[in-house]
């Protein structure tokens, strides 16, 4: 069973979830945000699930989607804090991606640019000390001759 209560007011509302957050009553806590949240508000919601005693994985995708939407997902147990805490450490990570994924295509581009291996060391030589660079491993010049040939392959 569960129970959806909206409160709302001038700071904002609250979308107050008590029982078990799992099978048909995912569905029903969904139509409640639904009505509740749509069209989007310009005011703060926040989701309590302080009386929440069980979440299964519907009911998590359904929190997931809540805080993607922008509301603040507040607990007090052990259970909903370590949920509340799994759900916001992954939407940073997922925020982070992208300009990683960004910034190793961009290494990557720029050592394949280079079409000899020597044309890799003079680029090192300008970069780091001479020290470093005659420490780099083997493996990376293979993978930089792997990505060179690849890259030259992919703009003929």
């Amino acid at each position: 069973m569960l129970r959806v209560t909206v409160q709302d007011d001038e700071q904002g509302a609250t979308f107050k979830l008590e029982g078990k957050l799992a099978h048909e009553w995912v569905a029903e806590a969904e139509k409640a945000w639904r009505t509740c949240c749509e069209p989007p508000r310009q005011k703060r919601i926040v989701v309590d699930l302080c009386g929440v005693s069980f979440v299964d994985d519907a009911g998590r995708d359904l929190l997931v989607r809540m805080h993607s939407a922008g509301a603040k997902l507040v607990g007090t147990s052990l259970m909903t804090s370590a949920l509340i805490e799994e759900i916001c450490s992954e939407s940073r990570r997922s925020g982070r991606n992208w300009m990683r994924s960004l910034l190793s295509l961009l290494f990557l581009a720029q050592v394949g640019a280079f079409a000899h291996k020597n044309d890799f060391f003079h680029f090192a030589r300008a970069l780091f000390p001479a020290r470093l660079v005659y420490s780099i491993p083997g493996w990376l010049l293979s993978v930089q001759s792997g990505v060179s040939v690849f890259w030259k392959g992919l703009f003929r």
